[in-house]
């Protein structure tokens, strides 16, 4: 019998003491070449060429200062200071506009790894499910082919999570408040802070230090934060000379688009309204609004009523359902929108809740459907029938979890 080399002796020794972490940076690097693989091609993108790669050209042409004085688009500032700073790179556009989100990309998964590790104590199942969340289809497809920054500002909800869950709450008001900075969508997941307020916080963990055990709440004034960073946030372009309605009226702007773009009720998001509303924006959209609040204002009762029974667990699985609900219920929502609810439910069902998989992968499979609508126009499935099955699916969880709030279902698996 052949004696064993050395080199193989080291290889199968490495091999058998760290194959989980070669496993998990091949996981990484894989990941990083199809984002490599992808970013060149712009062609797809329904928006690159049109307003990211014009937008940058316009602050090549005009300087950052001047540019930002004249800000082209609709996002607010911190978005545009993102694509002056992408002006100064010596490539083309795409480069600096996939490398941004796929930076946001990993630091989601990071925090989706810390998250989990914090309510399942299981480091390498979240390790390992935080590394997945690279390779969601919607995670690839909106940073690496769209060319959008809907990671970005979900990275710094997914910080805000964290913080929230280790009832860390100004730390965490304060990073959700720079994630609304970013995008004005980030307030799909106002109503889980306005609920854990009203509830006077949460339930930590069993079984650990007192000072996490105990239930604590938070003052209605750290709500100010959202405010605050907003108008610092704000500050580059009043200080070039924008204009303080200009900088600060954005978000009222990008919602009146709804109507003025003709967007209608709904834009590819496989919610209620594809089933025959979508034409009607201006009849709707109010009432829509009204609808969602009076739904919000339910939930929000119904988690008071049983607001001894929430625990880290459930926060973040209210999290998931009431950014869900809104995506639901509220008008002009488009196919992106639920991103960062998504990236949240991927992983809590499979580590936290494995009852609720069979409709995380319909949630799923229906966003694949819609970006390959978008991005392949792969019209196969109509929207209308694709919604049924998204909004089926949203209708199991809510069933799901008010059952848990009730004392009906059985505790949560983690």
């Amino acid at each position: 019998m052949k004696k064993e080399l050395a080199l193989d002796k080291l290889i199968r020794n490495l091999i058998d003491k760290y194959l989980f972490e070669i496993a998990i940076g091949l996981l990484i690097l894989i990941s990083v070449f199809i984002r490599f693989k992808l970013a060149p091609n712009t062609e797809l993108s329904p928006d690159y060429n049109f307003y990211y790669k014009e937008w940058v050209e316009f602050y090549r042409q005009n300087g950052i200062i001047k540019g930002l004085s004249n800000a082209p688009g609709d996002y607010y500032v911190p978005f545009n200071v993102i694509y002056a700073l992408s002006s100064l790179f010596p490539c083309e556009a795409w480069v600096p506009l996939s490398i941004v989100p796929a930076i946001c990309e990993f630091i989601s998964a990071f925090f989706i790894y810390k998250i989990f590790y914090l309510l399942t104590e299981k480091k390498r199942c979240s390790v390992f499910i935080g590394v997945m969340t690279l390779y969601l289809p919607f995670v690839i497809f909106d940073g690496a082919l769209w060319k959008q920054v809907d990671a970005v500002y979900t990275c710094f909800l997914m910080i805000a999570m964290y913080k929230l869950l280790k009832q860390q709450y100004r730390g965490s008001m304060i990073w959700y408040s720079v994630a609304f900075a970013f995008k004005l969508q980030a307030i799909l997941f106002l109503p889980l802070y306005l609920i854990i307020y009203i509830t006077g916080g949460f339930n930590g963990a069993e079984n650990e230090g007192k000072e996490l055990s105990k239930k604590t709440a938070f003052s209605i004034l750290e709500f100010l934060w959202i405010p605050f960073v907003y108008l610092v946030a704000g500050l580059p372009e009043v200080l070039a000379k924008h204009g303080l309605r200009a900088t600060y009226f954005a978000y009222l702007e990008q919602t009146g688009e709804l109507d003025s773009e003709g967007y209608g009720m709904v834009s590819y998001c496989p919610n209620i309204y594809n089933w025959g509303f979508d034409d009607h924006y201006k009849l709707l959209s109010t009432a829509a609004v009204m609808v969602l609040a009076a739904v919000l204002v339910v939930i929000a009762f119904f988690c008071y009523r049983f607001r001894e029974k929430i625990d880290r667990n459930l926060v973040l699985y209210l999290a998931i359902w009431t950014s869900w609900t809104c995506v639901i219920l509220l008008p002009g929502m488009h196919e992106r929108y639920d991103y960062a609810m998504l990236i949240l439910l991927t992983p809590f069902a499979m580590m936290v809740r494995k009852k609720i998989m069979p409709f995380m992968i319909v949630a799923n499979i229906c966003s694949l459907i819609v970006y390959g609508i978008t991005l392949f126009g792969a019209e196969i499935i109509d929207i209308a029938f694709i919604s049924v099955f998204y909004v089926a699916s949203y209708l199991f969880v809510t069933a799901d979890i008010i059952g848990l709030l009730n004392g009906g279902n059985e505790k949560s698996e983690a």
